[in-house]
């Protein structure tokens, strides 16, 4: 079965090599296809790999802005989502900084039961090297990580815990958001998202008293 896999995976890389990228549509088919027979590859291996999950929203795939909000159980990510313009004709780039007091589209990404949380390296020109390149790993965009090596290693940390036990740890997903200039990635029990109009400083606010006022959530 995997033979008939990798077969797949090097077909559907040949037509995307040989794809007129000029073409949008014909790109981005091009590009599923490829993504897809990794992610089918990797399943099949009992590898780790990551499937796009739809969060509501997108973010600015130029400046999101990523801000981190967290404690040992809660954690709440916030970045600028992307607003179309129809418009915009392509001459000229918007700067966004995160003290503008121009009000913007914002995207409240929350996670609970949080057993870790990063947020760093590698950006988007350095996420080639990273060891889910290659499996389903799409940029710009959030994913869930199956057979995640991740909570593979700490569960075997925690095991010399006298009380360890596997199930709660099976109970968590790896999240992972790829975003321009970081990445960001959870071990958590669930993931909720919402819109919010307005400035950063005040929905920074807003959480964090949220967070303080109320540290943990179940569901």
């Amino acid at each position: 079965m995997t033979d008939d896999l990798v077969r797949r995976l090097a077909e559907a890389r040949r037509r995307e090599e040989e794809t007129d990228w000029s073409d949008p549509h014909a790109a981005w088919i091009a590009s599923g296809e490829v993504v897809a027979a990794e992610r089918a590859l990797a399943a099949a291996r009992a590898e780790q790999y990551a499937d796009v999950i739809d969060i509501g929203f997108e973010w600015d795939a130029g400046a999101p802005l990523p801000h981190l909000l967290a404690n040992g159980s809660r954690a709440f990510v916030v970045c600028h989502a992307r607003e179309p313009n129809p418009d915009w004709d392509g001459t000229y780039t918007r700067v966004v900084s995160p003290d503008d007091e121009e009000p913007g589209l914002f995207g409240v990404i929350e996670f609970w039961r949080c057993a870790s949380v990063r947020l760093g390296a590698p950006n988007d020109e350095a996420l080639y090297g990273h060891p889910l390149n290659d499996k389903g790993l799409v940029f710009y965009s959030a994913h869930e990580v199956h057979n995640s090596q991740w909570l593979e290693e700490h569960i075997r940390i925690n095991s010399v815990h006298s009380h360890h036990s596997d199930k709660p740890w099976r109970e968590l997903h790896h999240y992972f958001l790829a975003f321009h200039d970081e990445m960001f990635e959870t071990l958590a029990a669930g993931i909720e998202t919402r819109l919010v109009h307005g400035t950063l400083t005040p929905l920074l606010n807003e959480l964090t008293k949220e967070l303080v006022e109320r540290p943990f959530r179940k569901a």
